[in-house]
């Protein structure tokens, strides 16, 4: 393969790593040069999306429209964000781009509406659930969303820095009850929302692959679909 996938990470880096393992372990590939060449900017400094949405904290469209730049100029030819919360900025961000460019947000909500699911739940940033992105696509496939609850929201929210700080098994325990939760009030699935999720709770997408929409691995099947897609350039027709 030789298509350049771009990928405007390090929201947070440690799932920016995971989601290059996605793509690498799920591409079928028999040697080195069969792989998805991926060009990464995996840039923590990009200010928190979450705190920036809620009212305090400072803007980071400038950071990731450069990121997007920079991908583009190395030249990426199609770019992701393996950042749920950061897809607020999706609509500006494509407006620059000169790319291709593919939504995890739209991708996995597609593939909630290809399993056929009526009812899932969500797992996400506060951010992102205030701005309702996913519940506002979830309606428009006629799928009913799930919400957490105040409590089940605060413990996802902690979860979600723990992994950041690098601490998984914590932010496991915070939110595998939450996961629970949700399917017990009667999700077939539960959206895992941010990239931080799938990190903590990978058992369960092993363990429970039916029930669980991950963000991180729908992404990089999109993201190889891309990559293996016929580009033969249309014969020229005198």
């Amino acid at each position: 393969m030789s298509r350049k996938l771009g990928i405007l990470g390090g929201m947070g880096p440690l799932a920016t790593v995971e989601f290059m393992q996605k793509i690498i372990s799920r591409t079928p590939a028999h040697n080195d040069q069969q792989h998805i060449p991926m060009l990464v900017s995996n840039n923590p400094q990009i200010p928190d999306r979450t705190a920036y949405i809620l009212g305090g904290g400072q803007d980071p469209f400038p950071v990731l429209k450069q990121g997007l730049e920079q991908l583009q100029d190395a030249g990426a030819e199609c770019i992701v964000m393996p950042c749920n919360t950061a897809h607020y900025w999706y609509p500006r961000l494509t407006g620059c781009s000169k790319v291709h460019t593919i939504s995890i947000i739209d991708s996995v909500v597609d593939e909630a509406k290809l399993r056929q699911y009526r009812k899932v739940g969500v797992m996400a940033t506060s951010a992102t659930m205030m701005t309702r992105m996913y519940q506002t696509k979830l309606a428009q496939k006629q799928i009913e969303a799930i919400e957490t609850t105040e409590d089940e929201q605060q413990a996802v929210m902690e979860g979600i820095y723990a992994v950041k700080a690098g601490n998984v098994e914590y932010g496991k325990q915070l939110m595998q009850p939450v996961f629970k939760a949700l399917l017990a009030r009667g999700a077939e699935a539960v959206i895992f929302g941010c990239t931080e999720i799938p990190v903590a709770l990978s058992e369960q997408t092993i363990e429970q692959p039916q029930s669980c929409l991950d963000s991180l691995d729908i992404l990089a099947e999109q993201s190889i679909l891309w990559a293996q897609a016929d580009i033969t350039e249309p014969e020229m027709v005198a």
